[in-house]
């Protein structure tokens, strides 16, 4: 197994996604955090944003929008617990506008903001 962070995506009823990498940043509810190896355990209540996946350089490797949730931080381990998850490559702003639109409560709502918020920004394509 590589050597980093083993970090898990899970919802209610499933885990979403588990790997490795050497840096983790999640959406704080007082500011980004980024997780490295050895770092202090902490628990991080999460906002609606993108939790993303960096390489020893810092390059994103993957990003994951989160409807809030909490990070467990322990032992070189990040488990994210969150509502609902979507991967960035996994949606467009009109699919994400769509949603949205369909969306019976505020929380979807404004999850689906969110997302279409960060995709049309225009420099937050390759971030």
């Amino acid at each position: 197994m590589k050597k980093g962070i083993i970090y898990r995506i899970s919802l209610p009823n499933e885990i979403y996604r588990t790997d490795t990498a050497p840096k983790i940043v999640v959406p704080g509810i007082k500011g980004d955090l980024t997780v490295l190896v050895a770092r202090a355990p902490t628990s991080v209540l999460l906002r609606n944003g993108m939790v993303r996946i960096l390489d020893e350089a810092d390059k994103v490797t993957g990003r994951y929008f989160v409807k809030g949730g909490i990070a467990d931080i322990a032992r070189n381990r990040c488990a994210v617990s969150t509502e609902e998850v979507t991967a960035f490559d996994d949606i467009t702003a009109e699919q994400a506008a769509a949603k949205r639109d369909a969306a019976a409560c505020e929380r979807d709502k404004a999850y689906y903001q969110m997302i279409i918020d960060y995709l049309t920004a225009s420099d937050n394509r390759e971030n």
